[in-house]
């Protein structure tokens, strides 16, 4: 393989727009709740004494929480914590800090989305997901959908594997079927025309696995659903769990089309939250990247993907079939093994 181009850092002008503020726009301290009102059609509230979203409505109906009482967190939930919540111009920011752990909840100004951040200090907190609880029979679901328990399934391993009485075997692991390797999709979710609900992932830069990891991202029964970001899911994969900040992973409601691509986490542009004080936030003036002038002897028919990885971070991107050049951008400085893999097969590192 030629040479890989050093990482470079610039500078840039980053300045937060200060649109009209209007009355609806805003939180409410409620004793229990901050209730935050996004001056567009959501409103949501966050618990103060644990941090969970506990309430989601959209045009004025309630999507959120499971009929047992449970609510959307980090990994089942964080436990008494300290939430403190800050208002600026456009942007409201809510701080969750339970022992070692910080988790973030945004709202912005006129957008119809909760923008999540979730800091692993250390091992302490295990945190290998956030879920979004949902009410049941929202979304679509049939019974040959592969994540979707039908009442009278029966159990076949453990305690989420299962048998429909048509004979189809259900689990939330391993969809590859409905959204396969995380380099394969960007958001989880579901429309029924007229509503959708979807989680965008973020970068999985603290995640692990690498570009091919496949692990649960929904879950459905007759009286609930989930939808999941994975932080650090420990089972099938022998890296390392990383540690820090990851995200922005967003919630995104609409009227039925599919979530706004300039969040996807290759397109989106946070230069928005570089002033907001998030813990392990690093812009993308202190970000770089990394340039491969071309990959020799690749073969016809293959898909080819560079991927960078330390103990730190994790990155990858496709590879140009026609030069064999790629990029990978905002990448942490670090010192980074790169490899380059065939289909799913490594065939060269360095």
């Amino acid at each position: 393989m030629r040479a890989i181009n050093e990482v470079f850092f610039g500078v840039v002008v980053l300045l937060l727009s200060l649109p009209a503020v209007f009355a609806s726009w805003g939180y409410t301290d409620t004793g229990s709740n901050y209730v935050i009102d996004t001056g567009s059609n959501l409103v949501f509230s966050v618990s103060k004494t644990n941090g969970d979203i506990n309430s989601i409505k959209y045009y004025g109906t309630e999507y959120e929480g499971w009929p047992t009482g449970q609510h959307s967190h980090v990994q089942s939930g964080l436990g008494t914590s300290t939430v403190t919540i800050t208002q600026y111009s456009n942007v409201i920011k809510v701080e969750i800090k339970y022992l070692t752990l910080k988790h973030y909840v945004i709202a912005r100004y006129k957008y119809d989305n909760i923008f999540l951040l979730t800091n692993k200090g250390d091992s302490t907190v295990p945190a290998q997901r956030f879920i979004l609880r949902l009410k049941g029979g929202i979304l679509p679901s049939t019974s040959a959908t592969s994540d979707y328990y039908d009442t009278g399934s029966t159990i076949i391993e453990a305690s989420d594997i299962m048998v429909n009485s048509l004979g189809y075997t259900k689990s939330k692991h391993y969809e590859g079927s409905n959204y396969g390797r995380v380099i394969d999709y960007d958001y989880v979710g579901k429309s029924t025309g007229s509503l959708g609900i979807w989680l965008i992932r973020s970068n999985h830069e603290k995640a692990s696995g690498g570009p091919f990891f496949r692990s649960l991202l929904r879950r459905a029964d007759a009286t609930s659903e989930d939808l999941y970001e994975i932080l650090n899911y420990d089972m099938g994969h022998t890296d390392p769990e990383r540690f820090g900040l990851q995200g922005p992973y967003v919630l995104e409601f609409t009227t039925g089309a599919t979530p706004s691509t300039k969040w996807f986490a290759r397109n989106a542009d946070w230069s928005w939250m570089d002033s907001l004080s998030i813990t392990g936030w690093v812009a993308s003036t202190g970000r770089g990247y990394v340039s491969g002038i071309g990959v020799s002897n690749m073969k016809s028919g293959f898909t080819y993907v560079a991927g960078l990885s330390n103990s730190n971070a994790q990155y990858w991107t496709t590879i140009t079939t026609t030069s064999g050049s790629f990029t990978i951008g905002n990448v942490l400085p670090g010192t980074y093994t790169l490899t380059i893999y065939k289909n799913e097969y490594e065939v060269g590192t360095k």
